[in-house]
């Protein structure tokens, strides 16, 4: 048995004999390890969703022999791929579980994901034989895929503007990625693509182009009515195996029903598909009932693979455990879902939903407030310790306070200096202000391996960009606005790195490059009127396209809606019918004259 000691002189065992992998966290303190002992690091990056991650966990490191070859020639680090989503940006290596070994100082060596024993003894035996033999050169290579990052990051730089052309050529990219046989994207295995079905349907409203509504109906048809939906206990599973929508594997996301839940919403009141709307509010009921934390005001990550319960029909589900949840919640996904609950409270007609989604914004409120957003966290605390904060929480909780301000009145002004916060923060800790952009980590000292390149993920910088947007429109700010539009110019060529899944960038870019068209639905959720009055809003075919959704205790006051054009606003409109010449013809309607916002403010 050996020793090594952390930076604060502790001493930790390293044990050849135990019968089990002497897993570590990912740290400081194992990096040192690593280097003190002059072993390479094997990575383990699992999920507590992931069938085949436990499968490996029962098997391949249970074995005797994987065991003690682990302790003896490597140092094992296991990492939460849903805890630790900047380490598994850099070090994945194609899907979970994954196992990468590292040089003692995080330089990729190789990789792998589900390997048996029997192949995965001899992969240890050939890395740890590679890395006493060809130390150097296999330092050289982790240095050289480091330089590769740093340059890759490095791309995105802002420069060329961008311009109408760049949305038609993400959208062609989007509609040849199309499977014109079973609806979707791509081949197998076939996943959701959430961001793809949002760009048709911003595209089918804006075009009113028949093929974009095609392509997305019968993708949304063979989701909802396929194997990718769980038609008993409802959500959505993470994706097929088969282009045709079949032989799902059946862990269940947070993140997909979230954004599907959104889609269908929109959907079905665009499309005037009912059967969508309905779909949204079960998947809804669905994340509510089994993913929100009632203690911690939160949404956990996931509810896992159990093919046996998933196959089962519904009176035998009954009768037999459902499958595991995963016991952590998530800050970007508690403020997604805030997001999604304030607008399914008027667009499904169940305004008490609205009040959940003022609790769990009113929790993120507090936590931002002393400076943190903690990525993972229980009702008890921090769940899993980190680094720094990261982008996706930040730009998460910026929009969720946004949405709120828009949608909850009462605390409206709260919630609006909350966004302005956390667009502080954005700009403090992870704005490159120079190149354009912004980093998914913040600048912490002393983070081992690729941690040391701050990158720049295009779907989080999105999501910053539309909340820079959104406030500059309520606060006249040019710097929220010029901050967006410096991000945009960052990816014009970058973009391409991501294929059709730049779908979300070319939506913003369509924002940015159009007025914005403000309209204020003031009614009771759910009410024939309001529905006629919201549905009248979804179909204007701008671009730039802002509804706020205000809920009036009046029972008697028929629905209406407040146009705002730049900072002119117009009187209110009460017939829907009326509502598109309204915006085509600038508000010019005779009731009153109209009120430049501007004037408000002295």
């Amino acid at each position: 048995m050996s020793t090594w000691h952390t930076r604060d002189g502790r001493a930790v065992s390293l044990s050849a004999t135990t019968n089990a992998v002497a897993w570590q966290p990912w740290g400081a303190d194992a990096f040192a390890a690593a280097q003190q002992h002059d072993r390479p690091i094997l990575l383990s990056i699992n999920a507590v969703w992931c069938y085949w991650c436990h499968e490996m966990d029962d098997t391949t490191y249970s074995d005797p022999d994987v065991v003690r070859f682990l302790n003896e020639r490597f140092i094992p680090v296991r990492v939460d791929t849903d805890h630790r989503p900047d380490v598994n940006a850099r070090y994945n290596v194609g899907g979970w579980p994954t196992t990468s070994f590292l040089t003692p100082h995080g330089g990729y060596i190789a990789g792998a994901t589900y390997l048996p024993a029997d192949q995965f003894l001899a992969m240890l035996d050939e890395v740890s034989r590679a890395y006493t033999e060809r130390k150097p050169e296999l330092y050289e290579q982790g240095n050289d895929i480091r330089r590769q990052r740093r340059e890759h990051a490095a791309r995105v730089a802002a420069g060329q503007e961008p311009d109408a052309a760049l949305v038609d050529t993400i959208t062609r990219r989007v509609a040849g990625t199309y499977d014109p046989i079973h609806g979707g994207f791509g081949t197998a295995p076939k996943f959701p693509a959430a961001p793809m079905l949002r760009l048709l349907l911003h595209r089918y409203r804006v075009t009113r182009e028949p093929f974009f509504r095609v392509m997305l109906e019968k993708s949304l048809d063979a989701m909802v009515g396929g194997a990718l939906h769980d038609q008993i206990d409802g959500g959505f599973f993470r994706f097929t195996m088969s282009a045709d929508w079949t032989q799902p594997q059946h862990e269940k996301m947070a993140e997909d029903s979230i954004a599907l839940a959104n889609v269908l919403m929109d959907a079905g009141i665009l499309l005037q598909r009912p059967d969508y709307s309905r779909c949204a509010g079960e998947t809804i009921d669905y994340i509510l009932s089994v993913l929100f934390d009632s203690e911690a005001l939160a949404i956990r990550g996931s509810q896992g693979a159990h093919s046996d319960y998933f196959a089962e029909p519904a009176p035998v589900r009954a009768a037999i455990p459902s499958p595991p949840v995963d016991p952590c919640s998530y800050a970007h996904l508690s403020a997604q879902a805030s997001s999604m609950l304030f607008a399914a409270a008027w667009k499904l007609g169940r305004p008490e939903l609205t009040d959940i989604a003022v609790k769990m914004l009113d929790a993120q409120v507090e936590s931002a407030t002393s400076g943190r957003l903690s990525l993972v966290y229980s009702a008890s605390g921090v769940a899993s310790p980190q680094d720094g904060d990261l982008l996706v929480d930040w730009a998460s909780f910026l929009l969720a306070a946004l949405d709120g301000h828009d949608a909850a009145p009462v605390s409206g002004e709260r919630y609006r200096q909350a966004a302005e916060y956390a667009a502080g923060i954005l700009y403090e800790r992870f704005l490159d202000g120079q190149r354009g952009g912004f980093f998914d980590i913040e600048d912490t000292p002393d983070r081992p391996g690729y941690l040391q390149v701050r990158e720049k993920p295009l779907a989080e910088n999105v999501a910053a960009t539309l909340g820079m947007m959104r406030l500059s429109h309520i606060t006249f700010e040019e710097r929220y606005l010029h901050t967006a539009h410096h991000t945009l110019s960052a990816y014009v060529e970058a973009n391409r790195d991501y294929g059709e899944l730049a779908a979300d960038y070319a939506i913003a870019v369509d924002r940015y490059l159009n007025p914005v068209v403000e309209v204020t639905v003031e009614g009771r959720p759910g009410t024939p009127d309001a529905n006629a009055m919201l549905a009248a809003a979804m179909e204007l075919d701008s671009p730039n396209l802002l509804i706020k959704l205000a809920t009036v205790e009046n029972g008697a006051a028929p629905a209406q809606a407040h146009v705002c054009l730049d900072t002119v606003c117009y009187p209110p409109v009460s017939d829907p019918s009326a509502l598109a010449d309204a915006v085509a013809g600038g508000g010019m309607v005779t009731e009153s004259p109209f009120q430049n916002v501007l004037d408000l403010l002295g």
